[in-house]
C-alpha cells in the first residue's frame, strides 16, 4: 500500500538523527558509534547539527553529547565517571555560548573556543572554571575554521580506510 500524502517517507538523515537523539537521551555511546562510524563525516556533521537543534531545551543531554564528541564518554561504563567537558559545555551553553558556533568539543578531550570575545564576556568565575581544567588559547574564527577543516579531512581519510 502506498504512503499517501499524509505520511511522507522519512529520509535516511531523519531516521539516523532520530536514532542518535534517542541514544543520546539513553546515554548509549556504543550505539552512537555504530551510527557515526558507518557514515561519511559530512553526513555526520548534518546529524550533529540536527541533534543540537533537537536538544536545545535538554541541556543535560546536550552536555553529555559534548562529552561524547570529545571522547570523554566512549562506553556506557563511562557514564558513571566525572565528565569535566560535559560539565563545562553545559555551563558555556547556559551562559549563551553556542555549540559549534562559539565552542567545539573535539576528540582527545579538548574544547576549542571559537569566539574569544564571547568567552571573555562571560563572568570571570566561569572563565576561571574553564581555565582551571583547560588551557584556553584564543583563536580567530579563521583559525577555528582551519582546525575544523583539518579535523574533518582527517575523519574523512579515516573513513576511507
Amino acid at each position: 500500500m502506498g504512503q499517501g500524502f499524509s505520511n511522507p517517507k522519512k529520509s535516511k538523515l531523519d531516521i539516523l538523527t532520530e536514532s542518535a537523539i534517542l541514544h543520546c537521551q539513553q546515554r548509549h555511546p556504543e550505539a552512537l558509534d555504530n551510527i557515526f562510524d558507518n557514515q561519511p563525516p559530512v553526513f555526520n556533521q548534518q546529524i550533529f547539527l540536527k541533534i543540537i537543534a533537537a536538544l536545545q531545551t535538554d541541556l543535560d543531554t546536550l552536555s553529555w553529547f559534548c562529552g561524547y564528541l570529545a571522547s570523554e564518554i566512549n562506553c556506557t561504563q563511562d557514564n558513571h565517571k566525572p565528565h569535566p567537558i560535559s560539565e563545562l559545555s553545559g555551563l558555556l551553553i547556559s551562559f549563551g555560548m553556542e555549540l559549534f558556533e562559539d565552542f567545539v568539543p573535539y576528540p582527545g578531550r579538548r574544547l576549542v573556543i571559537g569566539n574569544a570575545e564571547k568567552f571573555q564576556s562571560l563572568p570571570q568565575e566561569i572563565q576561571d572554571r574553564v581555565n582551571q581544567f583547560f588551557v584556553v588559547k584564543p583563536t580567530s574564527s579563521e583559525e577555528a575554521q582551519q582546525i575544523n577543516n583539518a579535523i574533518l579531512q582527517k575523519l574523512e581519510a579515516v573513513n576511507l580506510n
